[in-house]
């Protein structure tokens, strides 16, 4: 009795009340569906082992998988390009990368950006390289980038360069003719243009860190700090570091200062693009249901809505990924 009055009630309504009836229940299962997968995926990530909180002070790398692979590929002469955001941790698995490298006795070069003739003479320097001439006289950077390019040819030696999106065009530029010639090479860079050496160098993106990971280093920075943070405050400040190890360590040290801080500063985004050509998909049915049942104001109205949605779409796919996500 109850199904054959909610198919009268059904009946009585025109298509475009009936789809419109769709689409809510559609978008109101789906947050549903999407919490229960961000749940279920989060206690996936809950129940990867912890192992023992460090102590502070005590060092761990929570990205031995892109440790190994960079350092293969930089035993294999071959150069990597490391991308990340401000604060994912770059500069800590640089300096992993150049302690197990040293630990195996290979020559290593670190560099940080600075006028160009700075970084050939840091360059020399940790490569052992004479910087003057025969006469006493300081080398110039050309002769100092011909010294550098002959002194990687003859030796098995390696060359980091952290944030090299800082360092300027003409020294990218001796880096992708380094690159050319067989020098192992790590590059480390936020948001790298694609040009010069980033075009021609494999990368690796680095993807934020695990909640088990933000929350061993949150206790850590916590335990410096001499401060006990409630579970309840543990996750306020995880959804506020966004995976971002920088950021787990700097919201510590807010809530040790006792800064109020609103939103989050970190670039953890969801893409909304399918949800957007769902919607447009349903105002293409929308259209044909128009057109079958004769209803000319659905069949405009669907075809208007199903262009827009679709234009919108279309704009979205040209924007780089990370432009075509919120929060």
């Amino acid at each position: 009795m109850l199904a054959t009055g909610a198919i009268i009630a059904i009946n009585g309504l025109n298509p475009l009340s009936l789809l419109a009836l769709s689409m809510g229940g559609i978008l109101a299962i789906a947050p549903k569906v999407t919490s229960k997968l961000s749940s279920k995926n989060s206690t996936t990530q809950d129940s990867t082992p912890i192992e023992e909180i460090p102590a502070p002070g005590e060092f761990r790398i929570y990205r031995q998988a892109e440790l190994n692979r960079t350092t293969a590929s930089l035993l294999a002469n071959g150069a990597i390009l490391i991308a990340g955001e401000d604060g994912s941790g770059k500069s800590v698995l640089a300096n992993a990368v150049v302690e197990k490298l040293q630990a195996d006795g290979f020559t290593v070069a670190f560099i940080e950006p600075a006028t160009p003739k700075q970084m050939l003479l840091e360059i020399a320097h940790q490569f052992d390289i004479p910087t003057e001439d025969l006469e006493g006289k300081s080398l110039t950077a050309d002769k100092l980038k011909r010294a550098i390019a002959g002194f990687l040819d003859e030796n098995t030696a390696f060359l980091v360069v952290d944030d090299a999106h800082a360092c300027g065009a003409e020294f990218r530029m001796w880096l992708k003719q380094l690159h050319k010639n067989g020098a192992p090479m790590l590059l480390l860079a936020t948001d790298p243009p694609r040009k010069d050496v980033f075009i021609n160098i494999p990368r690796i993106e680095l993807k934020p860190l695990p909640e088990y990971a933000i929350r061993e280093i949150m206790m850590q920075a916590a335990a410096e700090r001499a401060i006990t943070l409630k579970p309840s405050e543990l996750s306020k400040l995880q959804e506020r570091a966004g995976g971002n190890p920088m950021l787990a360590a700097r919201a510590v040290d807010e809530e040790y200062l006792g800064i109020e801080m609103e939103g989050a500063d970190h670039r953890r985004y969801f893409d909304i693009t399918p949800l957007i050509l769902l919607v447009g998909v349903c105002f293409i049915i929308m259209r044909f249901i128009g057109l079958g049942t004769n209803d000319q104001a659905l069949y405009i109205f669907g075809g208007i809505a199903a262009a827009i949605f679709l234009g919108i779409s279309r704009v979205l796919y040209q924007l780089p990924p990370e432009d075509r996500r919120i929060r």
